[in-house]
C-alpha cells in the first residue's frame, strides 16, 4: 500500500504521512466548517461531520456531481438514512442527518460517530477509505443505541445534477412506482434506463426497483459516478422498499440516487456494518452516453470487476 499525506488546514498546515488514504482537511471559511476530503486517483470525496457527517463533494477531477445548497438549502450533497421511513416520518432525525458528528482520523481511516438518536434509538458511524482508480470505500454502520430489538435497513440517498443518465440491471420483479408520479424510465435488455431532462417535472417522481448485479451508474458530462453494493434479495427488503430509488424533484434542480441494504434485527447493543463503493471516473471519448448503449455497460462492468 502507497504512502500519502493527511493534512489539516485551519490557519497553518501540518501534513503526516498515512498508510492509505489520502485525507486532505481545511476549514471553509464561510460556514466555519471543516471539510475532509478523501482522495483516489482523480476521485475525490469531501464530508463535513459538523453537517451530519454528510458528503458535500464528490468529483472526478474538477467535475462535481453532488449538488450543494445553492439548489436546496436542506437537500443537498449526500446523507445515510434508516429505513424504512415510517420509523421516523419527516424530517429526518436531526442527530443521524444534520447535527454534529464525532471525529476519528487516523491510520488512513477517515471515522465519523453520530450522536444517541432519541427517536428510533439508532447510532450511525461513517467511515471514509482510499482504494485505488477512483474508488473510495463507504463503510455505514447502524448501532441500537436503544433498549428495545428494532428492524431497520441502511439507506444511501445522493442528491444529483439534473441532465444525466442513470442506468443499472434490473433485479426481480419491475419497476415500481411509490408516493409520486412515476420516473419516465426503459427497460432495454434487461438494463433500466432513465433519462433526465434539464427541466424539472410538473409534479415529483419516485421509482424504485431491485437490483441484479450490485451496481448502478450515473453518467453526465463525459464523467461517470457508480455505486457498488452487495446484492439484497426482495426477502431481505425492508417493508415496501427496494434496492434502488430514484426520485426527481419538482421543487428544486436535483435528483435523488437512493440505494438500499438488507432489512436486519438489531437487538441493543448490536451494530450492522455496510459496505459500499462510491466510483467517479472519466468516459472514454469512444463510448457514447446514450440509452441502450451495450457498450456503455460493459464499461462499468469491467471497472467494478
Amino acid at each position: 500500500m502507497k504512502n500519502s499525506k493527511l493534512c489539516i488546514t485551519v490557519v497553518s498546515s501540518v501534513c503526516f504521512l498515512l498508510s492509505g488514504a489520502a485525507a486532505q482537511t481545511h476549514e471553509d471559511s464561510t460556514t466555519t466548517m471543516k471539510n475532509y476530503t478523501v482522495i483516489s486517483g482523480n476521485a475525490s470525496l469531501t464530508v463535513q461531520p459538523d453537517a451530519g457527517a454528510r458528503i458535500v463533494s464528490f468529483k472526478t477531477g474538477r467535475y462535481e456531481f453532488l449538488t450543494g445548497k445553492e439548489i436546496h438549502a436542506d437537500n443537498y450533497g449526500s446523507t445515510f438514512w434508516p429505513s424504512p421511513q415510517t420509523l421516523w416520518n419527516w424530517p429526518p432525525p436531526h442527530v443521524l442527518d444534520s447535527d454534529p458528528y464525532m471525529l476519528e482520523n487516523g491510520n488512513g481511516l477517515l471515522r465519523m460517530v453520530s450522536g444517541k438518536d432519541p427517536q428510533t434509538g439508532l447510532q450511525f458511524t461513517k467511515e471514509f477509505t482510499s482504494a485505488q482508480n477512483g474508488k473510495i470505500r463507504i463503510t455505514y454502520s447502524m448501532s441500537n443505541a436503544g433498549n428495545a430489538a428494532q428492524k431497520t435497513a441502511p439507506w444511501d440517498i445522493s442528491r444529483l445534477h439534473k441532465g444525466g443518465l442513470l442506468f443499472f440491471p434490473l433485479g426481480e420483479g419491475s419497476v415500481g412506482v411509490k408516493h409520486f408520479a412515476p420516473v419516465p424510465a426503459d427497460v432495454l435488455d434487461g438494463i433500466v434506463w432513465f433519462q433526465d431532462g434539464k427541466v424539472r417535472p410538473k409534479e415529483s417522481e419516485l421509482s424504485i426497483a431491485n437490483v441484479s448485479e450490485g451496481w448502478a451508474a450515473f453518467a453526465i458530462d463525459g464523467k461517470i459516478f457508480i455505486k457498488k453494493f452487495p446484492g439484497v434479495k426482495p426477502a431481505q427488503q425492508a417493508p415496501g422498499e427496494a434496492v434502488l430509488s430514484i426520485y426527481v424533484s419538482s421543487d428544486a434542480d436535483y435528483i435523488e440516487f437512493e440505494i438500499q441494504g438488507p432489512y436486519t434485527a438489531l437487538s441493543p447493543g448490536k451494530t450492522f456494518p455496510w459496505n459500499i463503493e462510491w466510483i467517479a471516473v472519466d468516459i472514454p471519448d469512444t463510448i457514447r452516453t446514450v440509452k441502450g448503449n451495450k457498450e456503455l455497460v460493459e464499461f462499468v462492468r469491467g471497472i467494478i470487476r
